[in-house]
């Protein structure tokens, strides 16, 4: 009787190791656009505006776009609209900073950075939106590692927040949210 029952449990965990390895195969987690029509494959990422006081945000965050399009493998970045299908476009709207410790001399030892964009995705040749979303929200925390010159910290923080907040956007676009 114990043989028996030892090799039913085994019988069992074979056939589920091999429905596992059968249904496991194949599944993806990100997003890859299907709603968007298929015809749309090459992408003009166009200029993107600041309403912000920060100089160049809107140039990383054209950037950062053009990055995580090249990145992609549902479209290809094209360097000019005419070769276009599609047409991603946006606006930097916000961009703060705030002091999250502070040092004993009163100087902020490390901040967060926030910034608040918008950015559309449309056909080129009808201007039908496909995608849009006007409140984008990318938060990024860096210590000052020089408080008498704290702006190479503060590019740098601008830099990887230009990074993580197009990927969220580009995320949200390919998956119609």
């Amino acid at each position: 009787m114990k043989k028996r029952t030892g090799s039913l449990w085994i019988k069992s965990w074979l056939i589920g190791l091999s429905c596992l390895l059968l249904f496991g195969c194949g599944y993806g987690f990100a997003p890859q656009g299907e709603y968007i029509d298929k015809r749309i494959k090459n992408v003009y990422i166009d200029s993107f505006g600041n309403k912000t006081a920060e100089s160049e945000v809107e140039n990383l965050m054209r950037t950062a776009f053009i990055n995580q399009i090249i990145q992609s493998r549902r479209f290809k970045a094209v360097p000019n609209v005419e070769q276009a299908e599609g047409i991603i476009s946006g606006n930097v709207l916000n961009l703060s900073t705030a002091a999250l410790s502070y040092q004993s001399t009163i100087l902020a030892a490390e901040e967060r950075m926030t910034v608040i964009m918008e950015a559309t995705l449309r056909e080129k040749d009808t201007g039908k939106i496909i995608w849009s979303s006007r409140n984008i929200v990318g938060t990024t925390d860096y210590k000052l590692q020089d408080v008498n010159n704290p702006r190479p910290a503060r590019r740098e923080a601008l830099s990887k927040l230009a990074r993580d907040t197009v990927e969220n956007a580009y995320n949200l676009m390919m998956s119609d949210f």
